[in-house]
Formats: C-alpha cells, sequence, structure tokens
C-alpha cells in the first residue's frame, strides 16, 4: 500500500512540474528569444535487496520528471542570426542612401535646375546684354547654384554627423552586450543540466547574441557547457568573446576628418584594426562612407563651376571695356560664393560683339561640364538607392524565412500546448485519484478494527 502512496505522489509532482512547463511555454509564447521547455518525464524504479537467488530486484515506483530540455537547432540559430546581420546592414544602406537622395534634391528646384539657370540667363542675356535686369538675374542665378550645392553639402554634413552618433550608440550597446555574454558564459558553467534554470540562462546567451548580430556579423561556437566563443564576421575573425574567460574584447570607433568611420578591437592589452563587414555598423560605416564621397563630388561640381565661370569672364570685356573679373570666389561647395552683385561686372562682350563672350558660355555645357557632372552624381545616387532597397527587401526576406524555420523547432505552438495542457492535467487528475483510492482502501482496512 505504501508503494501505491508513492506512485500516486511522483505522479503529482513529476505531472506538475509538467504542467509549470506548458505554463511557461504558453506565457512566453510570443517572447523573441524563448526557446520551448519540454519536460522528459521517465519511469522511476526502485532497487531492493538481493532475493533468494541472489540477484537484485527492480520494481516500477511511479514516475518522475527527469529534466528540462530546451528544444533548439544550433545550426537554425548561427543561420538566422547571419540573416539578422545581413538584414540590419541592408536596412541601414536603404534608410540613408534614401535620405541623402532627398537631401541632393534633384527635383525642380534642386542643384540641376539651378546649375541650368545659370547658362539658360545667360542665353537670355546674349538676346540684350545692356539689360541690367537680365544682368542681374544671371548674377542672382549664379549665386543660387552656389548657395544650393553650399547647403547641400552642409545638410549631408548633418547626416555624417548622426551616422556617426549612431554608431557610436550602436557600438556602446554591442560592447555592453559583449561583456554581458562573457559573464553568462561562467554562469552557463555552474548550471545544472536538464535544470530550468540552465535553459532560462540559454535563453538570455541566445538573446544577446541576436542583440549583437543586429550590429555586426558574428561567428558562433559553444563549448559542452553551452558557453559561446564569439567571433567577428567569421570563423576566421578576431575573437570578441572567449568562452573560458571573464574579459571580453572592446570595440573602439574612429572618425576622419570628411567622417569616414573606421573601427579597432582592444583585447588582452593590445589594438588592432578591424574591418566590420555586416551588421547595422557595417551599414553606418558604408553609409558614412558614401557621405564623404558624394560631399567630395559635390566639391568637384563646385570647383568646376568656380574655374567655368571666373575662365569664361576673364576672356570677355565689360562694357567699361576692361577684362571681366572673377564672378566668383571659393572652390568647394562650402565657400563657393558669389564674388560681386554689380551687374555690369558681367563680361558679356568680347572682340566680336557686344555679347560674344555670353555665346562662348553656352559652348561649354558639353561633356564634362557642371551639368553633366551632376547628371552622373544624381543617377549614381538613384541607381544605389534602388539597389540599396532591392538588397533590403531580399535581406528581410531572407531574415524571416532563417526565423520561421528556428520558430519551426523552438517556437511554441499553442494548439500542442493546449493539447498538454489537457494530456498532463488528466494524469495529475489520475495520480491524485490513486493517492486518494490508496488513503480510502488504507481507512477501509483500519475500519475493520
Amino acid at each position: 500500500m505504501s508503494d501505491l502512496l508513492a506512485i500516486g505522489k511522483s505522479g503529482v509532482l513529476a505531472y506538475r512540474d509538467a504542467l509549470a512547463g506548458v505554463s511557461e511555454n504558453v506565457v512566453n509564447a510570443n517572447n523573441d528569444g524563448f526557446a520551448k521547455r519540454q519536460v522528459v518525464l521517465k519511469e522511476q524504479t526502485t532497487t531492493s535487496g538481493p532475493m533468494f537467488l541472489y540477484r537484485s530486484s527492480t520494481s516500477f515506483n511511479g514516475v518522475q520528471a527527469a529534466n528540462v530540455t530546451r528544444v533548439w537547432d544550433q545550426y537554425r540559430a548561427a543561420n538566422a542570426w547571419s540573416a539578422n546581420s545581413d538584414s540590419a546592414q541592408a536596412d541601414v544602406r536603404a534608410q540613408y542612401l534614401s535620405t541623402i537622395e532627398q537631401t541632393m534634391g534633384d527635383t525642380d528646384s534642386g542643384i540641376g535646375v539651378k546649375l541650368t539657370a545659370i547658362f539658360t540667363s545667360a542665353d537670355a542675356l546674349a538676346a540684350n546684354p545692356e539689360d541690367t535686369t537680365l544682368r542681374q538675374s544671371m548674377l542672382y542665378a549664379i549665386q543660387d547654384a552656389a548657395g544650393a550645392l553650399g547647403q547641400t553639402s552642409s545638410s549631408l554634413g548633418k547626416i555624417s554627423d548622426t551616422v556617426h552618433a549612431q554608431a557610436v550608440t550602436t557600438i556602446g550597446q554591442v560592447n555592453e552586450a559583449l561583456s554581458s555574454l562573457s559573464r553568462l558564459n561562467t554562469s552557463l558553467k555552474t548550471a545544472p543540466f536538464g535544470s530550468s534554470g540552465r535553459a532560462a540562462l540559454e535563453d538570455q546567451r541566445d538573446a544577446l547574441i541576436g542583440t549583437i548580430s543586429s550590429s555586426l556579423g558574428v561567428d558562433i561556437t559553444l563549448d559542452p557547457s553551452g558557453a559561446a566563443t564569439v567571433k567577428l564576421n567569421d570563423y576566421n575573425g578576431p575573437i570578441l568573446v572567449r568562452s573560458t574567460i571573464d574579459d571580453p574584447g572592446q570595440i573602439n570607433l574612429g572618425r576622419a576628418a570628411d567622417g569616414r568611420l573606421s573601427a579597432t578591437l582592444t583585447d588582452d592589452g593590445g589594438t588592432v584594426p578591424i574591418t566590420i563587414t555586416s551588421g547595422s555598423i557595417a551599414g553606418l560605416a558604408d553609409i558614412a562612407t558614401t557621405v564623404a564621397d558624394r560631399r567630395n563630388q559635390l566639391d568637384a561640381i563646385a570647383s568646376n563651376l568656380a574655374t567655368t565661370l571666373n575662365t569664361w569672364q576673364a576672356q570677355g570685356l565689360v562694357p567699361a571695356g576692361t577684362s571681366g573679373q572673377p564672378l566668383v570666389t571659393g572652390s568647394t561647395a562650402m565657400t563657393l560664393a558669389l564674388a560681386t552683385q554689380d551687374p555690369l561686372a558681367i563680361a558679356a562682350a568680347d572682340a566680336s560683339g557686344a555679347n560674344g563672350n555670353l555665346r562662348a558660355l553656352g559652348q561649354m555645357r558639353g561633356a564634362g561640364g557642371v551639368e553633366q557632372q551632376w547628371h552622373a552624381l544624381a543617377t549614381d545616387q538613384s541607381l544605389q538607392v534602388q539597389a540599396a532597397k532591392t538588397r533590403a527587401s531580399t535581406a528581410a526576406t531572407q531574415k524571416d524565412n532563417a526565423y520561421t524555420a528556428l520558430d519551426e523547432v523552438s517556437g511554441v505552438d499553442l494548439d500542442a500546448e493546449a493539447a498538454d495542457l489537457m494530456r498532463f492535467q488528466q494524469a495529475y487528475t489520475a495520480s491524485a485519484r490513486v493517492i486518494q483510492t490508496a488513503r480510502e482502501t488504507v481507512q477501509a482496512i483500519l475500519d475493520l478494527f
């Protein structure tokens, strides 16, 4: 009879743990990084002493919750982390490249139109070179174009500052996650296998790796205790976290004068340059480089415009009969400015006539001119935006597919949990009934005396 009570008690305890596992799954079903818990039940046996044949005897003595396993697939998790890195990089590039395109503003009131307006106003002035209003309009067109170039370069500089600030914040978060993961490795080495506490630690480990992977590409290796070694980019990359040492590497950010970003890794007392190939940090570094290139290209356009106008001006004659003086100063987008507000300073004439030099200006609009330079720049930016959006869409799909594949293994199916809930409830009730039956039987026997 005592065996019957023990069997019932074991069932109540085991199925209570199983129900707790179902409850934990249901509560955390929508939590990112949570892997389904599975309570493993096994037969509980009792070993007695040797019988008359000098053999030990083993008898069934109920059920027990042997351990709590975490349903998880390392290969699918690694694929999901890799897809997460690629998607984060693609998203950052698509977002900022679109912002750069909008800032450059190749619209009906953009730089291209303003550059064209200089030559259009010159053509209008050529028809009546003595008209002061038309002369003033040409000066305004030059001033407007110079202002647009400067404003665009300034706006791109602000984007560069924003990118740098975001990169600093992101790297700070990554370094904190690396430190947390290193500490967690120590906890995993002492956590008992098959326990709910170990499963929770492994969830935290995967959540930290997921956070890191969104910022930079990583390669993950787990030792037998579940502690993670993290390498940058791939298995040949520098080590960020060692499973055996609670002293992670730290990533440092550098910024050049033109806004380009670089990174170094400090580990074991040394600092080495590193290249981050994926993740949001890699996307931010790509954008910082793109912004620097665009500003350099704007400077080239500004320099070309200044050289074109001042060279043309020096070849002509002003109404007073003297050679024209420079119309603009500066040689970069930020420094380009109109040199004079005097409409009579325009050298419209040359030896061939009052509008001879104005007609010569139109011949400078061909290949290599400022309008062609701007058109090439705007077209290239547009193509980059379209390619980035396509890449972001593809990477997002790959990420969704990778996490869906992981969820097929680790995710919680509420229908399955409902079925398990009913099954374990019935088993729990049956175990309780066994105890009740044993108690009633014992009471009935005692009532005989």
